[in-house]
């Protein structure tokens, strides 16, 4: 595999319909997502909150040939007020026996409830090229530089299937303003297009003392991702196949490395697709001059290079950075308005070579995938005070091709 600097030339595919506005659900339906199964090409995740408890409730999608799919709701794990800042009953259907590569409009039914439509297209198949967003940390404002910045990503973007983001979703996770936040900023993109996150140490408060979360509850009940059927696995580890991409997210601050480190070897062994990307919200680099990630590097930095992983998304810095080590490429962004000093230390102290970094810059990533490469490019979204390098928001700061 070789690694050209490229600037991302448009992908000719077709392009999701205009997103409307937020605006209110009826009947106290709110916080709607969409996340990917482990089939995306065929079935489909579709999840709300409800202030109160409501049975009875449906989505129906309709593709755009006339057929109808009507999936029951079912209750899953909710919010409680000492964990997540309010008491949300979380309702999630799991649409399935759907066509590939179609466009399905979909609503919430419920007793004397009934959403608006939206709109989701499933998956193509292996050879189908697509394009992905990719964020950052977001964490702190939600409702201001990162709402922003998704919204004009998404909305310059509008082909984009997938949207990846690296954890750290919220500050306080106990503190409910903050949720609330967070899916002012995930809408209506989130509706649109299924949204991955990875966990980061905030939502389960790791690192971070004094802090209650009830072991990243309210991440677990507002994010719906699949299983893989593999031994001990949780929900927020897990793969998602999507055209010519394997997406392989893991779960840094969990306690469960050792099984995490064998679902990483088995995701990438298996992989049939020509491109692996990892989605993790630790790096195995740091780039903080005062960190080092050296728990990173023994639990996954050899599965990693052993089984030929192409590119390793990450966040936890509040920073850009971007370089290389045995032929695997490490990104890591910020997507919010926290940042911390820039440094390639902990690249060195690793073995790897830090290639571009930028300083209090947040970021987008697009990247372009198809069967013979994966372009990216990293799209200035906000610049904080003293920013370097003087790119301007909405201008291309760094990109590369990988190519088979």
């Amino acid at each position: 595999m070789r690694t050209v600097p490229v600037l991302v030339a448009a992908l000719a595919t077709s392009v999701l319909p205009a997103v409307p506005p937020a605006a209110a659900t009826p009947s106290g339906i709110h916080r709607i997502l969409l996340t990917p199964t482990a089939t995306p090409d065929r079935s489909q995740y579709v999840s709300w909150s409800r202030a109160s408890a409501s049975s009875g409730q449906r989505v129906v999608a309709v593709a755009s040939n006339g057929l109808t799919v009507t999936t029951p709701a079912r209750r899953k794990l909710g919010t409680t007020p000492g964990t997540a800042g309010s008491r949300q009953y979380r309702y999630v259907a799991s649409l399935a026996g759907l066509a590939p590569s179609t466009r399905y409009r979909y609503r919430i039914v419920g007793r004397g409830v009934t959403t608006r439509w939206r709109a989701f297209t499933t998956a193509g198949p292996a050879n189908r090229s697509f394009r992905l967003l990719q964020f950052g940390d977001t964490q702190n404002d939600n409702d201001g530089i990162p709402d922003r910045i998704i919204t004009r990503a998404t909305e310059r973007f509008p082909d984009a299937r997938l949207l990846l983001q690296a954890g750290d979703v919220v500050n306080k996770p106990w503190v409910g303003r903050e949720w609330s936040q967070l899916h002012e900023a995930l809408s209506p993109a989130g509706q649109w297009r299924n949204w991955i996150s990875s966990i980061g140490n905030h939502e389960q408060c790791r690192l971070k003392s004094p802090c209650r979360s009830g072991a990243g509850r309210g991440f677990r009940s507002y994010f719906q991702f699949p299983s893989n059927g593999f031994p001990d696995q949780r929900r927020t580890w897990f793969f998602v196949d999507q055209g010519p991409a394997r997406v392989i997210v893991l779960d840094t601050f969990a306690s469960d490395l050792r099984p995490q480190r064998s679902f990483l070897a088995h995701a990438l062994r298996t992989n049939r697709r020509p491109w692996s990307i990892v989605l993790m919200h630790s790096g195995p680099f740091a780039s903080v001059g005062d960190r080092r990630n050296t728990e990173m590097r023994k639990w996954f930095l050899p599965t990693l290079e052993r089984y030929d992983a192409d590119l390793v998304l990450s966040g936890h810095d509040h920073s850009y950075a971007r370089g290389r080590k045995a032929g695997v490429t490490y990104l890591t962004s910020v997507s919010g308005p926290k940042y911390y000093d820039s440094s390639s230390r902990d690249w060195r102290a690793g073995g790897a070579t830090r290639v571009k970094a930028a300083y209090r810059t947040s970021t987008y990533q697009v990247i372009t995938v198809t069967p013979t490469s994966l372009k990216v490019r990293a799209v200035v979204g906000h610049r904080g005070k003293d920013a370097r390098p003087a790119t301007k928001v909405g201008q291309t700061f760094d990109g590369f091709t990988l190519t088979r």
